[in-house]
């Protein structure tokens, strides 16, 4: 059910609505379905499009599956932005697409006064399997694959105090495509993913909590945060919507100690963030091999405990 309306489903059905991506079985595959759009976060066309495209992609990962083909979702309005400004999102776009082997067979395009970006992709999940947000089990370690403090950030370059070139290190991590952080998720058994976009670290903690019923305490001191994020969040600069994230979970988030701005960063939105994903303990060691194999920085943030919610803390 959605909100009161009794949605058809059949026997093909594997996961609905309420998880990363919806999974349907046809002809013997096994296949991710998923759409997400956003609004430009910088200034620069190119690297909208070019993030917009990993951003979509992210959930077709955080299920461990594998991205075959995408339809593009465009709101733009000609009378207020030059035509070479969608060519630059789209350029972006093709980059990142070739980037992941994902092939772009068509699109929409609506009139809209505020531009948006995204796409509907459709995936493979490789010997029908996939990641859920349900499995988290107690002595679980928590892991994250990118930093976090984005909407901080954007924040700060919509009011002018900072630039495009002050965050090199976040462009660069939106940028990246969540294709090597789902293999780290597969080769240590995940046993529940999801990744980190609009409802910050601690709203896509608590999905993972509330389906697994446990709670997932993190510790602060071991959650990676963009340096630019915590000067401008001590001036108080930070989006709206981290405060709506932080006072959706309020009620069921353990606070040992955090300060306001500590919380308010681990609930900040972010824009194609990393994957966020449990795993057994005793495979600490190969999550260590394989993120060094395959080139990646990862954080272990913390465990999965008896209980319910999040426990925030500082070590």
């Amino acid at each position: 059910m959605v909100k009161g309306i009794d949605l058809y489903v059949d026997e093909r059905t594997l996961l609905g609505v309420g998880d990363d991506a919806g999974v349907y079985a046809y002809g013997g595959q096994v296949f991710v379905h998923t759409v997400d759009f956003i609004t430009p976060i910088l200034n620069d066309p190119y690297l909208w499009g070019a993030i917009s495209t990993a951003n979509s992609l992210s959930d077709v990962y955080a299920m461990g599956c594998k991205p075959l083909n995408a339809l593009a979702i465009v709101g733009f309005n000609n009378c207020d932005l030059e035509i070479d400004v969608l060519k630059e999102v789209m350029r972006g776009c093709a980059d990142k697409l070739r980037e992941a082997r994902t092939v772009l067979l068509g699109g929409h395009t609506v009139d809209d006064k505020e531009p948006k970006f995204g796409l509907a992709v459709m995936g493979v999940c490789e010997n029908g399997r996939y990641f859920t947000q349900e499995g988290a089990k107690p002595g679980d370690l928590i892991a994250l694959t990118k930093p976090v403090g984005v909407g901080v950030l954007t924040k700060g370059i919509k009011e002018g105090k900072i630039s495009e070139r002050d965050i090199g290190d976040a462009i660069g991590y939106m940028l990246m495509l969540n294709e090597k952080a789902s293999e780290l998720a597969k080769a240590v058994e995940a046993s529940a993913c999801t990744d980190v976009t609009g409802f910050g670290l601690l709203g896509h903690s608590m999905n993972i909590a509330t389906k697994s019923k446990v709670r997932l305490a993190i510790d602060f001191s071991k959650v990676p945060i963009y340096e630019e994020s915590v000067f401008l969040i001590r001036q108080k600069i930070y989006p709206k919507g981290a405060l709506d994230n932080y006072n959706f979970v309020r009620d069921r988030t353990l606070n040992e100690g955090l300060e306001w701005w500590q919380v308010l960063l681990l609930a900040d939105p972010v824009t194609s963030g990393g994957l966020l994903f449990t795993f057994p303990e005793d495979k600490e060691e190969t999550f260590k091999k394989e993120a060094e194999n395959l080139g990646l920085r990862v954080w272990v943030i913390g465990k999965v405990e008896e209980g319910e919610g999040l426990r925030v803390y500082v070590s």
